[in-house]
Protein backbone atom coordinates (compact mmCIF):
# COMPACT_ATOMS: atom_id res chain seq x y z
CA UNK A 1 0.00 0.00 0.00
CA UNK A 2 1.52 3.31 -1.09
CA UNK A 3 1.74 6.29 1.22
CA UNK A 4 0.39 8.61 -1.47
CA UNK A 5 -2.70 6.41 -1.78
CA UNK A 6 -3.30 6.77 1.96
CA UNK A 7 -2.83 10.54 1.69
CA UNK A 8 -5.32 10.63 -1.19
CA UNK A 9 -7.88 8.63 0.77
CA UNK A 10 -7.60 10.90 3.82
CA UNK A 11 -8.11 14.02 1.72
CA UNK A 12 -11.14 12.56 -0.04
CA UNK A 13 -12.61 11.53 3.33
CA UNK A 14 -12.00 14.96 4.87
CA UNK A 15 -13.48 16.89 1.95
CA UNK A 16 -16.27 14.41 1.23
CA UNK A 17 -15.70 14.74 -2.49
CA UNK A 18 -13.36 13.19 -5.07
CA UNK A 19 -13.75 16.29 -7.23
CA UNK A 20 -12.71 18.68 -4.45
CA UNK A 21 -9.87 16.41 -3.32
CA UNK A 22 -8.65 16.20 -6.92
CA UNK A 23 -8.38 19.99 -7.12
CA UNK A 24 -6.81 20.21 -3.66
CA UNK A 25 -4.15 17.58 -4.37
CA UNK A 26 -3.52 18.53 -8.00
CA UNK A 27 -4.37 15.00 -9.19
CA UNK A 28 -6.80 14.24 -12.01
CA UNK A 29 -9.96 12.48 -10.85
CA UNK A 30 -9.33 9.13 -12.63
CA UNK A 31 -5.90 8.84 -10.99
CA UNK A 32 -7.33 9.76 -7.59
CA UNK A 33 -10.09 7.16 -7.97
CA UNK A 34 -7.48 4.52 -8.81
CA UNK A 35 -5.66 5.30 -5.54
CA UNK A 36 -8.87 4.64 -3.61
CA UNK A 37 -9.66 1.51 -5.60
CA UNK A 38 -6.19 0.07 -4.92
CA UNK A 39 -6.70 0.44 -1.18
CA UNK A 40 -10.19 -1.07 -1.35
CA UNK A 41 -8.86 -4.02 -3.37
CA UNK A 42 -5.99 -4.61 -0.95
CA UNK A 43 -8.21 -4.36 2.12
CA UNK A 44 -11.01 -6.31 0.52
CA UNK A 45 -13.91 -4.03 1.40
CA UNK A 46 -15.41 -0.74 0.14
CA UNK A 47 -14.29 2.38 1.99
CA UNK A 48 -16.51 4.92 0.23
CA UNK A 49 -20.07 5.06 -1.01
CA UNK A 50 -20.35 7.16 -4.18
CA UNK A 51 -23.30 9.56 -3.95
CA UNK A 52 -24.78 11.95 -6.55
CA UNK A 53 -22.97 14.73 -4.73
CA UNK A 54 -19.76 13.60 -3.12
CA UNK A 55 -18.89 10.46 -1.20
CA UNK A 56 -19.69 8.98 2.21
CA UNK A 57 -17.47 6.76 4.33
CA UNK A 58 -18.57 3.21 5.05
CA UNK A 59 -18.08 1.75 8.53
CA UNK A 60 -14.79 0.22 7.33
CA UNK A 61 -13.90 3.59 5.79
CA UNK A 62 -14.34 5.39 9.12
CA UNK A 63 -12.13 2.83 10.86
CA UNK A 64 -9.49 2.99 8.13
CA UNK A 65 -9.50 6.81 8.28
CA UNK A 66 -8.44 6.71 11.94
CA UNK A 67 -5.58 4.34 11.13
CA UNK A 68 -4.59 6.39 8.06
CA UNK A 69 -4.30 9.61 10.04
CA UNK A 70 -2.09 7.90 12.60
CA UNK A 71 0.11 6.47 9.83
CA UNK A 72 0.58 9.91 8.28
CA UNK A 73 1.30 11.41 11.70
CA UNK A 74 3.97 8.81 12.43
CA UNK A 75 5.60 9.33 9.02
CA UNK A 76 5.62 13.10 9.54
CA UNK A 77 7.02 12.65 13.05
CA UNK A 78 9.80 10.33 11.85
CA UNK A 79 10.71 12.71 9.03
CA UNK A 80 10.76 15.64 11.42
CA UNK A 81 12.95 13.92 14.00
CA UNK A 82 15.46 12.79 11.39
CA UNK A 83 15.69 16.32 9.99
CA UNK A 84 16.19 18.11 13.32
CA UNK A 85 19.40 20.09 13.21
CA UNK A 86 20.79 23.27 14.64
CA UNK A 87 17.63 25.14 13.59
CA UNK A 88 15.53 23.28 16.16
CA UNK A 89 12.31 21.30 15.72
CA UNK A 90 10.28 21.70 12.56
CA UNK A 91 6.87 20.56 11.41
CA UNK A 92 3.18 21.28 11.78
CA UNK A 93 1.44 21.26 15.14
CA UNK A 94 -2.34 21.60 15.46
CA UNK A 95 -3.51 22.90 18.84
CA UNK A 96 -7.14 22.81 19.95
CA UNK A 97 -8.31 25.37 22.51
CA UNK A 98 -11.77 26.12 23.89
CA UNK A 99 -13.47 29.47 23.15
CA UNK A 100 -13.15 30.53 26.80
CA UNK A 101 -9.35 30.15 26.68
CA UNK A 102 -8.30 30.96 23.12
CA UNK A 103 -8.58 34.78 23.36
CA UNK A 104 -6.27 34.66 26.39
CA UNK A 105 -3.74 32.09 25.19
CA UNK A 106 -3.48 32.35 21.43
CA UNK A 107 -1.81 35.79 21.04
CA UNK A 108 1.00 34.97 23.46
CA UNK A 109 1.37 31.40 22.21
CA UNK A 110 1.77 32.53 18.59
CA UNK A 111 4.30 35.19 19.59
CA UNK A 112 6.35 32.68 21.61
CA UNK A 113 6.29 30.14 18.80
CA UNK A 114 7.23 32.67 16.11
CA UNK A 115 10.18 33.99 18.08
CA UNK A 116 11.37 30.74 19.68
CA UNK A 117 10.61 28.12 17.02
CA UNK A 118 10.25 29.81 13.62
CA UNK A 119 10.31 26.45 11.79
CA UNK A 120 7.20 25.15 13.54
CA UNK A 121 3.97 25.66 11.60
CA UNK A 122 1.34 26.33 14.25
CA UNK A 123 -2.37 25.89 13.56
CA UNK A 124 -5.01 26.81 16.15
CA UNK A 125 -8.48 25.27 16.20
CA UNK A 126 -11.16 26.71 18.48
CA UNK A 127 -13.77 24.16 19.59
CA UNK A 128 -15.55 23.11 22.74
CA UNK A 129 -14.17 20.19 24.76
CA UNK A 130 -16.51 17.49 23.47
CA UNK A 131 -15.53 18.12 19.85
CA UNK A 132 -11.85 18.69 20.62
CA UNK A 133 -11.54 15.32 22.35
CA UNK A 134 -12.91 13.59 19.24
CA UNK A 135 -10.50 15.56 17.05
CA UNK A 136 -7.52 14.49 19.18
CA UNK A 137 -8.58 10.84 19.04
CA UNK A 138 -9.05 11.06 15.25
CA UNK A 139 -5.63 12.60 14.75
CA UNK A 140 -6.92 15.95 13.51
CA UNK A 141 -5.51 17.78 16.54
CA UNK A 142 -2.08 17.10 18.08
CA UNK A 143 -2.56 18.87 21.42
CA UNK A 144 -5.74 20.09 23.09
CA UNK A 145 -6.66 21.99 26.22
CA UNK A 146 -9.80 20.29 27.53
CA UNK A 147 -12.17 21.31 30.31
CA UNK A 148 -12.90 18.53 32.84
CA UNK A 149 -12.58 15.81 30.19
CA UNK A 150 -13.94 12.31 30.82
CA UNK A 151 -11.31 9.56 31.21
CA UNK A 152 -10.03 7.95 28.03
CA UNK A 153 -7.30 5.30 27.92
CA UNK A 154 -6.15 6.39 24.47
CA UNK A 155 -5.27 9.88 25.71
CA UNK A 156 -2.63 11.23 28.05
CA UNK A 157 -3.79 14.05 30.32
CA UNK A 158 -1.78 16.61 32.26
CA UNK A 159 -3.56 19.05 34.57
CA UNK A 160 -2.39 22.59 33.85
CA UNK A 161 -4.74 24.77 35.92
CA UNK A 162 -7.86 24.95 38.05
CA UNK A 163 -9.91 28.14 38.26
CA UNK A 164 -13.16 29.37 39.85
CA UNK A 165 -16.47 29.51 38.02
CA UNK A 166 -18.47 32.61 38.88
CA UNK A 167 -21.72 34.33 38.05
CA UNK A 168 -21.15 37.28 35.72
CA UNK A 169 -23.66 40.09 35.17
CA UNK A 170 -23.90 43.81 34.38
CA UNK A 171 -22.97 45.89 37.43
CA UNK A 172 -26.32 47.63 37.73
CA UNK A 173 -28.19 44.34 38.20
CA UNK A 174 -26.74 43.49 41.62
CA UNK A 175 -26.95 45.03 45.07
CA UNK A 176 -24.30 44.86 47.77
CA UNK A 177 -24.26 41.08 48.39
CA UNK A 178 -21.01 39.54 47.10
CA UNK A 179 -22.46 36.02 46.89
CA UNK A 180 -25.23 34.38 44.89
CA UNK A 181 -27.07 31.80 46.98
CA UNK A 182 -28.01 28.40 45.57
CA UNK A 183 -31.69 29.39 45.66
CA UNK A 184 -30.91 32.56 43.72
CA UNK A 185 -28.85 30.61 41.22
CA UNK A 186 -31.67 28.15 40.61
CA UNK A 187 -34.06 30.99 39.75
CA UNK A 188 -31.67 33.30 37.88
CA UNK A 189 -32.06 32.97 34.07
CA UNK A 190 -28.63 32.36 32.54
CA UNK A 191 -26.98 32.83 29.19
CA UNK A 192 -24.67 29.82 29.08
CA UNK A 193 -22.80 27.45 26.78
CA UNK A 194 -23.81 23.79 26.62
CA UNK A 195 -20.51 22.59 28.07
CA UNK A 196 -20.48 24.99 31.01
CA UNK A 197 -24.12 24.21 31.71
CA UNK A 198 -23.47 20.47 31.91
CA UNK A 199 -20.35 20.92 34.03
CA UNK A 200 -22.00 23.28 36.54
CA UNK A 201 -25.17 21.19 36.80
CA UNK A 202 -23.05 18.13 37.58
CA UNK A 203 -21.22 19.96 40.34
CA UNK A 204 -24.51 21.24 41.76
CA UNK A 205 -26.35 17.90 41.55
CA UNK A 206 -25.53 16.86 45.12
CA UNK A 207 -27.15 20.10 46.34
CA UNK A 208 -30.39 19.32 44.52
CA UNK A 209 -30.28 22.37 42.25
CA UNK A 210 -29.43 23.19 38.66
CA UNK A 211 -29.01 26.47 36.86
CA UNK A 212 -31.97 28.19 35.23
CA UNK A 213 -31.23 28.67 31.53
CA UNK A 214 -32.64 31.62 29.64
CA UNK A 215 -30.75 30.75 26.46
CA UNK A 216 -28.08 28.17 25.63
CA UNK A 217 -25.54 29.91 23.41
CA UNK A 218 -22.42 28.08 22.25
CA UNK A 219 -20.67 31.35 21.49
CA UNK A 220 -18.75 32.99 24.33
CA UNK A 221 -18.26 36.25 22.46
CA UNK A 222 -22.00 36.57 21.87
CA UNK A 223 -22.64 36.10 25.59
CA UNK A 224 -19.98 38.73 26.36
CA UNK A 225 -21.60 41.27 24.06
CA UNK A 226 -25.05 40.66 25.54
CA UNK A 227 -23.77 41.18 29.09
CA UNK A 228 -21.93 44.35 28.10
CA UNK A 229 -25.20 45.65 26.65
CA UNK A 230 -26.80 45.11 30.07
CA UNK A 231 -28.67 41.98 29.07
CA UNK A 232 -28.97 38.92 31.34
CA UNK A 233 -26.47 37.02 33.47
CA UNK A 234 -24.09 34.16 32.85
CA UNK A 235 -21.95 31.63 34.72
CA UNK A 236 -18.41 31.27 33.41
CA UNK A 237 -14.79 30.53 34.32
CA UNK A 238 -13.36 33.68 35.86
CA UNK A 239 -10.60 34.06 33.26
CA UNK A 240 -13.09 34.41 30.41
CA UNK A 241 -14.44 37.69 31.87
CA UNK A 242 -11.53 38.79 34.06
CA UNK A 243 -10.77 41.92 32.02
CA UNK A 244 -14.36 43.17 32.00
CA UNK A 245 -14.68 42.56 35.75
CA UNK A 246 -11.36 44.28 36.53
CA UNK A 247 -12.35 47.22 34.31
CA UNK A 248 -15.61 47.63 36.20
CA UNK A 249 -17.77 46.80 33.18
CA UNK A 250 -19.22 43.60 34.68
CA UNK A 251 -19.64 42.11 38.16
CA UNK A 252 -18.29 38.70 39.19
CA UNK A 253 -20.00 36.88 42.07
CA UNK A 254 -19.27 33.65 43.94
CA UNK A 255 -21.93 30.99 44.36
CA UNK A 256 -22.34 30.46 48.09
CA UNK A 257 -22.10 27.00 49.65
CA UNK A 258 -20.14 25.33 46.87
CA UNK A 259 -16.76 25.87 45.24
CA UNK A 260 -17.54 25.76 41.53
CA UNK A 261 -14.43 25.28 39.42
CA UNK A 262 -13.05 23.83 36.24
CA UNK A 263 -9.80 21.96 35.59
CA UNK A 264 -7.99 22.40 32.29
CA UNK A 265 -6.13 19.32 31.03
CA UNK A 266 -3.54 19.21 28.27
CA UNK A 267 -4.33 16.13 26.17
CA UNK A 268 -2.61 14.19 23.39
CA UNK A 269 -2.64 10.65 22.03
CA UNK A 270 -0.19 8.11 23.45
CA UNK A 271 3.19 8.58 25.05
CA UNK A 272 5.09 9.68 21.96
CA UNK A 273 4.73 13.21 20.61
CA UNK A 274 6.87 14.92 18.01
CA UNK A 275 9.69 17.24 18.95
CA UNK A 276 7.68 20.14 17.56
CA UNK A 277 4.64 19.19 19.64
CA UNK A 278 6.83 18.88 22.75
CA UNK A 279 8.14 22.38 22.09
CA UNK A 280 4.59 23.75 21.74
CA UNK A 281 3.56 21.99 24.97
CA UNK A 282 6.33 23.89 26.71
CA UNK A 283 5.16 27.15 25.17
CA UNK A 284 1.57 26.50 26.29
CA UNK A 285 2.69 25.89 29.87
CA UNK A 286 4.87 29.01 29.82
CA UNK A 287 2.01 31.18 28.56
CA UNK A 288 -0.42 29.75 31.12
CA UNK A 289 2.13 30.34 33.89
CA UNK A 290 2.59 33.93 32.75
CA UNK A 291 -1.16 34.54 32.78
CA UNK A 292 -1.46 32.90 36.20
CA UNK A 293 1.22 35.19 37.61
CA UNK A 294 -0.90 38.13 36.44
CA UNK A 295 -3.83 36.71 38.41
CA UNK A 296 -5.99 35.88 35.38
CA UNK A 297 -7.12 32.54 36.85
CA UNK A 298 -7.24 33.59 40.50
CA UNK A 299 -10.31 34.11 42.65
CA UNK A 300 -11.55 37.69 42.72
CA UNK A 301 -10.62 39.90 45.64
CA UNK A 302 -13.22 41.18 48.10
CA UNK A 303 -13.19 44.51 46.31
CA UNK A 304 -14.28 42.78 43.15
CA UNK A 305 -17.18 41.10 44.97
CA UNK A 306 -15.66 37.60 45.10
CA UNK A 307 -14.67 35.53 48.09
CA UNK A 308 -13.63 31.90 47.80
CA UNK A 309 -16.19 29.80 49.71
CA UNK A 310 -14.69 27.48 52.31
CA UNK A 311 -16.24 24.36 50.81
CA UNK A 312 -14.79 21.28 49.17
CA UNK A 313 -14.25 21.31 45.41
CA UNK A 314 -16.76 19.29 43.40
CA UNK A 315 -15.14 18.25 40.12
CA UNK A 316 -17.52 17.47 37.29
CA UNK A 317 -16.92 16.12 33.79
CA UNK A 318 -18.09 17.97 30.70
Amino acid sequence: MELRSIEAFVRVAELGSITRASRDLGIVQPALSRHIQRIETEIGTPLLVRLPRGVQLTFAGRRFLQHSRRILQEVARATEELNIGSEGPTGRVVVGISPTLSPLLVPGLVERCTSGFPNIQLKIIEEFTRRLQVDVLNGQVDLALLTNPPPNRALRFTAVLTEPIVVVMPRHQRGVSPVVTLDELASMPMLVTRGIRAMVDEQLASHGVCIEVECEIDAVEAIRRMLLRGRGASIMPISAFRKEINDGLLTGLAVGGVNLSRTIMLAHVGDQVSAAAQAVMGLLRAEIDALAQRGIFSALSEGSAWQMPAERTLVGAA
